[in-house]
């Protein structure tokens, strides 16, 4: 290992174990660039094979089958995090969904895993419940010098089940609310006997809304209708181990092909950091297949503003 590396891993130790304020095992970092894009607001919206992640409750208005990938990176690419998510709808029995999510660090020292199994169905038409029940998983190379001869280290992996309930209401057709309760069953990652790593509840609540209606409504010309009625703008407010942030976003569609988006957040906490990002999609219809190129970029301010995270997504659409 190099010495850059090892400098790297224990900065990484110590602000993972040492600190109460930075990166703690399991921290929310979302998946999927779309969401990205839009500063993390997608709970309301939660439309794609991200509501996995985000609400589950989402998938019950899923009528496609979704196949996507995600990679990002972290503090400049020396944290890598990549997911697959594959979505069945399953007709009136409701959506099923798997997600499986790797975090590394560049010196491959420290690992995350995370799999997610989803249900979700309608209640009535406008309102979708959804569950994941989920394992989380963490090791630590045991050959490496550092894990070997620390104390700390009483093992070097560590796993444990929690669930996350969703909820999407749609009152109206271009409207919708999304709440979603992360972690509900408090689990312990720790690998050390005299210290606990315990993955917070992460609660979110949000609107997002179509201008599809003003669209309707408006005398413009027919480029401007068309743009109304591809734009959504979103809204959330995330609270996770007392530490309240909000984020906005919008996206925008041109013809249906063509995505651009753009997102704000800010977080509340005491280590406060506003957050901006912006991002683009491309559809390429394939046979009857909706191919789909995601990226984003979030940039940020204050004591993380080392944490640019960049997302590339594919998702096959069936």
């Amino acid at each position: 290992m190099t010495k850059l590396r090892l400098m790297f891993f224990n900065l990484l130790f110590i602000s993972i174990f040492l600190s109460s304020y930075a990166y703690a095992a399991f921290n929310e970092i979302g998946i999927g660039a779309r969401p990205l894009g839009l500063g993390g607001a997608f709970v309301a919206l939660a439309d794609d094979s991200n509501a996995t992640n985000y609400n589950a409750a989402g998938l019950s208005y899923i009528t496609d089958i979704h196949i996507s990938a995600t990679h990002a990176q972290r503090f400049n690419g020396l944290v890598s995090h990549n997911t697959i998510v594959g979505i069945i709808p399953l007709g009136g029995f409701g959506t099923l969904g798997a997600n499986f999510g790797f975090l590394t660090e560049d010196s491959d020292i420290y690992r995350e895993q995370t799999i997610r199994l989803s249900y979700a169905r309608t209640i009535i038409k406008q309102f979708g419940l959804g569950i994941n029940l989920k394992r989380l998983g963490t090791s630590y190379d045991k050959t490496n010098e550092f894990v070997a001869e620390n104390l700390y280290f009483t093992n070097t992996s560590s796993s444990a089940f929690s669930l996350d309930l969703g909820l999407l209401a749609k009152p109206f057709n271009s409207l919708s609310i999304g709440v979603s309760a992360e972690n509900i069953v408090p689990v312990d990652v720790s690998i050390s006997e005299t210290h606990t790593d315990t993955v917070p509840m992460n609660i979110r609540a949000g609107i997002a809304y179509s201008l599809e209606s003003i669209a309707e409504m408006s005398a413009q010309g027919a480029a401007i209708s068309n743009l109304l009625r591809g734009t959504i703008i979103t809204f959330e407010v995330t609270s996770r181990d007392g530490d309240i942030s909000t984020s906005t976003g919008v996206e925008m569609w041109v013809n249906n092909t063509i995505g651009i988006r753009g997102g704000f957040g800010r977080n509340n906490s005491g280590n406060s950091a506003t957050t901006f990002s912006l991002g683009g999609s491309a559809i390429l219809p394939i046979s009857g297949t909706a191919f789909q190129l995601d990226y984003g970029i979030q940039l940020l301010t204050g004591d993380f503003q080392n944490n640019t995270t960049q997302r590339f997504s594919v998702n096959l659409q069936f």
